[in-house]
């Protein structure tokens, strides 16, 4: 049987197509007609029917049609495309869920604020890969011509990047409007340096995490029987867990280390606290410690006898 032959406005019929739609396909490659008449109109065969059906299928699966060409070309497998696509269709539904969770945020108030409208720009125009390079960026800075240990830096960065779920709350989005702010303040940013350079060396994690169970059992009794961080109890507390600090970071509990912890925990504490606040909100890490009772007890000993000791 002989193979038949189509003009553009029957293949338009056959596949309910308009003409100008699939003018369109041909001029761009995707339909090249199988011959032309005498007179040059285009002719399609039987084949260039599944064809059609193929670009209908992938333009509404969402390809481009670069990525059309390609699986027509078979430069890529329809699997492969295919895969590619939903990708980018997963990645645009969760950016989506963010979005529609800034909207739902903004119109639970009677009247939506210029910080709603904010929140919304951040969630549209910011992928988690984004907030990660932030993150990045920011102890970039913070390294920047500093003798800082290179791995302290790269630890910070794990613990701080954002971990935000598909709908973050409005509390989520107002911490990255507010940790966007510090990490782009110079004080801010002279002030981790100086907090890392006190913080960083050679720690001897399993050390330390033994003494930090011993001085939290210390603080939960001192707690039990009504002990005031003030009291001979707090200031047993509060050396033991110096001494902690002195023996994992390899150094000896002298003045110059005693400066230092000054530094850390009087100056360099209110912002720090603050940044890890916001770090743990953003879903970089689980509840932190400082924010049990008994640690709350062991800092504020802490502190007592860090002021108390002679500068």
């Amino acid at each position: 049987m002989a193979a038949r032959s189509y003009t553009i406005g029957q293949i338009s019929r056959l596949t309910r197509l308009s003409v100008r739609r699939l003018r369109f396909y041909a001029d761009k490659g995707l339909l090249p007609p199988s011959h032309r008449t005498e007179s040059g109109y285009r002719l399609f065969g039987d084949e260039d029917i599944v064809r059609i059906d193929l670009i209908r299928a992938l333009r509404e699966a969402g390809l481009g049609l670069q990525a059309i060409a390609d699986v027509l070309a078979q430069k890529l497998s329809l699997k492969q495309v295919l895969a590619l696509r939903l990708e980018e269709v997963e990645a645009q539904l969760t950016a989506q869920r963010r979005v529609a969770s800034a909207l739902r945020a903004a119109l639970a108030s009677a009247e939506p604020s210029n910080d709603d409208l904010r929140r919304i720009w951040i969630m549209t125009n910011l992928s988690q890969a984004e907030r990660s390079m932030a993150v990045e960026r920011f102890f970039e800075q913070v390294t920047q011509d500093s003798e800082l240990d290179p791995r302290w830096s790269q630890w910070m960065v794990r613990m701080s990047t954002p971990k935000l779920p598909d709908e973050p709350t409005s509390a989520q989005l107002d911490a990255w409007l507010e940790l966007s702010s510090l990490m782009a303040d110079p004080v801010f940013i002279t002030q981790m340096r100086e907090n890392g350079l006190d913080s960083s060396g050679p720690l001897n994690f399993e050390l330390f995490g033994e003494v930090q169970k011993q001085v939290a059992e210390q603080a939960r009794n001192a707690l039990a029987a009504g002990l005031d961080p003030a009291s001979p109890q707090g200031e047993a507390v509060a050396t033991a867990y110096l001494a902690g600090w002195a023996e994992a970071m390899g150094v000896t509990p002298d003045a110059a280390f005693y400066a230092r912890m000054r530094r850390k925990h009087l100056q360099h504490r209110p912002l720090m606290a603050r940044y890890w606040d916001l770090v743990t909100v953003l879903g970089a890490q689980p509840e932190r410690t400082e924010m049990t009772p008994e640690w709350r007890w062991i800092e504020a000993a802490g502190m007592i006898k860090l002021k108390a000791l002679p500068h």
